[in-house]
Parts: C-alpha cells; sequence; structure tokens
C-alpha cells in the first residue's frame, strides 16, 4: 500500500455511471499529482439503472478504486467527496448582515423558500460571497440544501468501505473550485461551465461581478445513448460504443420506426437541439434576472463533453467559444498528460478542498 503522507489529499466523485477518484499531494503553493483512476460502475452488460446505482452496486466499485490506486480507504486523512442530483439544489440569494447564530437559524427558511426539494428533511450549508454591489446594506448569501437521506447515504458508502468522511461538497461547486484556484475570473462578463455527466448536465454562470447561477439539466450521456438505440437498433453497449467513437450522428443505416420524416437530419435535432434549447432557456432567464448578457465563453466538463461533434455544435448555436477544461494544466504531473482531465474536473476541485 502506498503509504499516505500528511500533504496528501483524495477526491472522491461518485457518478451514476464511474467513480473518480484524484490523489494531490501539496507542494509549497501549488499541487502534485500523485494518482487518478476512473472506474466504471457498471460492467458490460449489466443494465445502467437510470435512479442512479445503489449502494449494495457502488460499495464494491468503491472497494476496486481504491485497490487499484493502492490506496488503504482507512487510512487516508483528507479527503473529500460530493453528493448531487435531484436531492441537491444551490442558489444565491441576498441577505441583511446578520451573526453567524442569525444566520443559521434564518437560513432553514430560506433554503424552503428558493431551494425546494422533495419535501424530505433538509440540511442547509452556505457561504457568503461578499457584499452586494448593488445594495449596500446587502451581502451575497450561496446556499446549499441537500435531503438528509441522500446525505446520509453517501457517509455510508463511505463508511462501509472504512473510509472516514471528510468534506462533503456539492459536484457544481467542486468543479467550479477546480478552475478558480489556478484562474482568474474575467474583469467584466460572465462564464458558461457546462458539466456533462452521464445522466444530467450542470449548468453554471459565474462572474466576478454578477449573481452565480446553476441549474441542473436532465439531458446528457445517458439520453445520448438511448437516441443512438432507438434510432439504430444497438444495444446499450454497442450504442455507447459508437457514442464515443462517432457521436450523435454515425455512419450506420437507421432503423425505420415509421415516426422519423426527412431521415437522419430530423432525427439527429432530438436530443442534441433538446440540450441546447433548455441551456438557452436558462440563459436566458438568467439575463432577465440579472440585465448581464456578455458571455466570454463555455467551458466543458463531464465524461459527456468528450461527445465528438458536440463543441461545434455549441460553438454555433451560441456564437461562443467552446473550450474543455482540463484542471491538470496547471498541476504537476510530471509530465504526463492527462486525457481524461476534464472527466476528473470534479475529482481535482474535491481534493484541492479536502484539508
Amino acid at each position: 500500500m502506498i503509504k499516505i503522507g500528511k500533504e496528501q489529499r483524495v477526491g472522491l466523485d461518485i457518478g451514476t455511471h464511474s467513480i473518480k477518484v484524484v490523489v494531490l499531494e501539496k507542494t509549497g503553493s501549488n499541487y502534485r499529482l500523485v494518482n487518478s483512476a476512473i472506474l466504471p460502475i457498471y460492467s458490460p452488460g449489466e443494465i445502467f439503472d437510470p435512479d442512479g446505482p445503489k449502494k449494495p452496486v457502488v460499495v464494491p466499485r468503491l472497494i476496486n478504486a481504491f485497490a487499484q490506486l493502492n490506496l488503504s480507504p482507512r487510512r487516508v486523512k483528507h479527503i473529500a467527496s460530493c453528493i448531487g442530483g435531484q436531492a441537491v439544489a444551490a442558489k444565491e440569494i441576498k441577505s441583511i448582515q446578520m451573526t453567524d447564530e442569525e444566520m443559521d437559524s434564518s437560513l432553514l427558511l430560506e433554503a424552503r423558500k428558493h431551494l425546494p426539494l422533495d419535501g424530505s428533511e433538509t440540511i442547509v450549508d452556505y457561504q457568503v460571497l461578499g457584499d452586494d454591489p448593488n445594495e449596500s446594506d446587502k451581502i451575497r448569501v450561496l446556499l446549499v440544501a441537500a435531503t438528509r437521506k441522500h446525505f446520509q447515504t453517501h457517509l455510508e458508502m463511505m463508511r462501509d468501505i472504512e473510509l472516514k468522511p471528510g468534506i462533503v461538497d456539492i459536484d457544481q461547486l467542486a468543479m467550479l473550485n477546480a478552475y478558480t484556484a489556478y484562474n482568474d475570473l474575467p474583469d467584466e462578463g460572465l462564464l458558461l461551465f457546462l458539466n456533462l455527466g452521464c445522466k444530467k448536465t450542470s449548468l453554471s454562470v459565474l462572474a466576478r461581478k454578477s449573481l452565480f447561477f446553476t441549474r441542473d439539466i436532465p439531458i446528457a450521456g445517458f439520453a445520448f445513448t438511448q437516441d443512438i438505440m432507438k434510432r439504430y437498433g444497438l444495444s446499450w453497449d454497442e450504442a455507447e460504443k459508437v457514442k464515443a467513437t462517432q457521436g450523435l450522428t454515425p455512419d450506420l443505416p437507421i432503423i425505420s420506426t415509421g415516426e422519423e420524416i426527412g431521415g437522419l437530419a430530423l432525427a439527429d435535432k432530438s436530443v442534441m437541439e433538446r440540450l441546447g434549447d433548455e441551456i438557452n432557456r436558462s440563459l436566458r432567464y438568467y439575463v432577465k434576472e440579472t440585465g448581464q448578457s456578455y458571455f466570454n465563453g463555455i467551458l466543458m466538463t463531464g465524461g459527456s463533453a468528450f461527445l465528438p461533434g458536440l463543441n461545434k455544435y455549441l460553438e454555433k448555436k451560441f456564437n461562443l467559444p467552446v473550450t474543455l477544461f482540463n484542471p491538470f494544466a496547471a498541476l504537476e504531473t510530471g509530465g504526463k498528460e492527462i486525457a481524461e482531465g476534464a472527466q476528473l474536473a470534479v475529482a481535482v476541485g474535491l481534493a484541492i478542498r479536502a484539508e
């Protein structure tokens, strides 16, 4: 087993499709990559669960992930992990200045007003972002809420493999932390982040002077694969391979269902255009709420960000530069190029936070 040094930090991202782990070591003012791994949760031939993998499925995969990295879970001292999905929500609000005690007591009510979940028992946390530039007596507060059931299930999975839970973040903020740790926000304008996973696309708007905004769009890798399965009559495993190599417009004969009109061109619009329309709807809402409409560019992360043709589609639709964000570009990697950097962005952001 690798000896876990006191300066090493582990970031653990348990997704709906794969488990991502990043181990970093603090080296002065920077971090050095010690190791990383991406392990699929489902083996070839296993049926993907669109409701998310259950604990009996995830726990053995977690054990395998740490074994592959030669890490003993019980020896890990600094770890951060994340939760996400419909049971988690985040929103920036304005608040008057309060003491910590007053803030704690008032935010649960605020969270219920601003962050509708499913009516379950809710846990709430917050971060003061600073003074409101438009109202001198107000401050900007980022509210984060999650259902207690979802939070406790996450902790139980970690304890089942003898990991002592540390910081628990939400996936959107962990991904943004990987960016802001090494990159300054532009003085003017907005950045749009798209974290494209398997079940959802997390959209976040980040700016130096404007409102933070995040929203989950239930269209991502799973929907892409389903679309290919339906149109080309492929199995899940076959569709996954086609998606990874050819994107959503593969050179394959379409299986006629009697519903397509105009062939491939019309069929191609279905899932990709739905995603584009949902992104556009979110941005229109943001512009209406804030009056800010100058976007500097789009940064993509997540496993589905590698979909062939996606960046070109987004560039054309929004007339913005689109880039894959690789958090390892700023880290010490010993000259090693991490091709899966965009998929590991959340885990990197978590490892940086794992004090």
